[in-house]
């Protein structure tokens, strides 16, 4: 069975100077490259968003939009913020190219250009594209492994999604900016991957876990640690994954941490964790009323469990109804 040819790599070149535009395209197609054209920087714009596009190569002086302006937009933008993109200008080349790095442009060249130090730069800035691609697929897999637990047994279906919603909620209101906010939301979703190592006749156990079952279970979070550990994106909430059981008076585990040594971001998905643990339904219990929840998080609080204070504020988002 013959294989599938390798998809070509789509590269955007936006210039209103049409030889020039032209003169790049050929020599690009030449090198076994798909190229899409634009004349201005907004028809530039909604191809970006439209397509799937590997790099940019922009012209900083165009029409409706500049090149400076169409690069604002990219790295802004989640959806394509890691798109290389390479600046290209015959004016004032050190003015411009200050301006063109100020606005996250990955590389700048100078007009005219010359044939190969384009290539090699377009080869660099695509190696490294496609490597950011592949540690963004695998975190895709990561997430969709973690709700793969959950699909298991019923009654934990969408606890994941819940916790990562309510940590981003309760983040939120505790004033955290939109870089944080993205820890949280991740940390929340992956919080239990760790429990892919866990047998299912111990996720699923009906009754009371015995004493090496719970053993197993207490694991969970050191697994998910050595799942996650070598993917250097997402090595900001691997304390999430591993601390989430931690408690402020050291009782906790895997690492017995105490006060001090637990992050912020921890605090918080461990409280949400918990919540939606006594208000939901498992296999093992009944679901608790919102009072009754908060009554036990309070009285282990008091045992030096918790944080009073981002406790505090969750329990007046519940009251109030202020959780997205």
């Amino acid at each position: 069975m013959p294989q599938a040819e390798p998809r070509k790599p789509t590269i955007l070149i936006a210039d209103d100077d049409r030889s020039a535009q032209e003169i790049l395209e050929n020599l690009l197609v030449n090198r076994g490259y798909k190229v899409i054209c634009a004349r201005d920087g907004r028809e530039a714009l909604s191809l970006v968003s439209a397509d799937t596009i590997d790099l940019c190569v922009l012209d900083i002086d165009m029409p409706h939009m500049s090149g400076i302006d169409l690069c604002q937009h990219i790295k802004n933008d989640k959806k394509t913020q890691f798109i290389p993109v390479i600046m290209v200008t015959g004016l004032a080349p050190e003015q411009e190219k200050i301006r063109a790095l100020e606005t996250g442009c990955d590389d700048f060249i100078t007009k005219p250009v010359q044939a190969a130090e384009l290539l090699a730069r377009l080869k660099s800035l695509l190696h490294l594209k496609a490597m950011t691609d592949a540690l963004e697929d695998a975190e895709s897999i990561l997430f969709t492994l973690a709700r793969t637990i959950e699909a298991k047994d019923r009654y934990t279906l969408g606890h994941a999604d819940r916790v990562a919603r309510f940590a981003v909620s309760l983040g939120r209101e505790l004033g955290y900016p939109e870089e944080k906010l993205e820890l949280l939301h991740k940390g929340g979703i992956l919080h239990d991957i760790g429990k892919l190592g866990v047998p299912d006749a111990i996720l699923q156990k009906e009754a009371a876990l015995d004493k090496e079952e719970w053993e197993t279970m207490r694991k969970h979070p050191v697994m998910g640690f050595e799942i996650c550990q070598r993917l250097k994106g997402i090595k900001e909430i691997i304390p999430i994954i591993r601390n989430h059981h931690e408690r402020l008076d050291g009782t906790g585990y895997p690492d017995g941490l105490k006060a001090a040594n637990i992050m912020d971001t921890v605090r918080i998905v461990s409280i949400v964790d918990i919540y939606d643990a006594l208000t939901t339904r498992r296999s093992y219990k009944v679901a608790f009323s919102q009072e009754k929840a908060f009554q036990m998080m309070k009285e282990e609080v008091e045992r030096g469990w918790w944080d009073k204070t981002i406790l505090k504020v969750w329990e007046g988002m519940i009251k109030k109804k202020k959780v997205e």
